[in-house]
């Protein structure tokens, strides 16, 4: 009489598992589990709360950081930078000299150098953060923004990573219940 082990060694390998076996299956999945995992814990990974501020230019100041970064990082030039908060905002030199004027001064080099490098004397105005977060697409900014309450902005692609891990942590605690079901 043939064991167990005999009985399933010539079998063809499971469908969705390759020609690895069940373990190099198992063994991809757990991996697949934990980039999601990290992925996961790198989302989530939020700074504490900060406990107050000096003042009010320290505000300006990390909001000056953050458009810096944001811009470096964009690899966008300061002038196509302009240009496009500019276009974004419908400003231009002939309707700002327009009687009456149709928009605010067109933004240049030297403002914006004004408020990355100076904040306090020249704080960043509301209404350029629509423009900045269109034109650059990061999110430094807001989360300086957000991030003295704790908190983290999130882009859909790590919407939809966070959502995948919560769905297989849920499929484990699912499978937990029914083995304790089970007993």
């Amino acid at each position: 009489m043939s064991s167990k082990k005999d009985k399933f060694k010539d079998q063809p390998p499971l469908p969705g598992f390759g020609g690895g076996g069940y373990k190099q299956a198992v063994n991809q999945v757990y991996e697949e589990y934990k980039k999601v995992d990290q992925a996961l814990q790198d989302i989530v990974r939020v700074n504490p709360a900060r406990p107050g501020i000096e003042d009010e230019f320290e505000l300006c100041q990390e909001i000056a950081i953050a458009l810096k970064q944001d811009l470096r990082e964009s690899g966008i030039s300061r002038e196509v930078f302009c240009d496009e908060v500019n276009l974004y905002l419908g400003r231009s030199e002939e309707r700002y000299k327009q009687d009456p004027r149709l928009c605010r001064k067109p933004l240049t080099e030297t403002d914006l150098q004004k408020i990355i490098s100076n904040p306090v004397d020249y704080p960043l105005k509301a209404y350029y953060l629509f423009a900045f977060q269109h034109t650059l697409g990061g999110f430094g900014i807001v989360n300086a923004i957000v991030g003295a309450k704790g908190g983290k902005v999130m882009s859909e692609e790590d919407r939809k990573l966070f959502a995948l891990a919560k769905i297989g942590e849920l499929k484990a605690q699912l499978q937990q219940f029914e083995k304790q079901l089970k007993k």
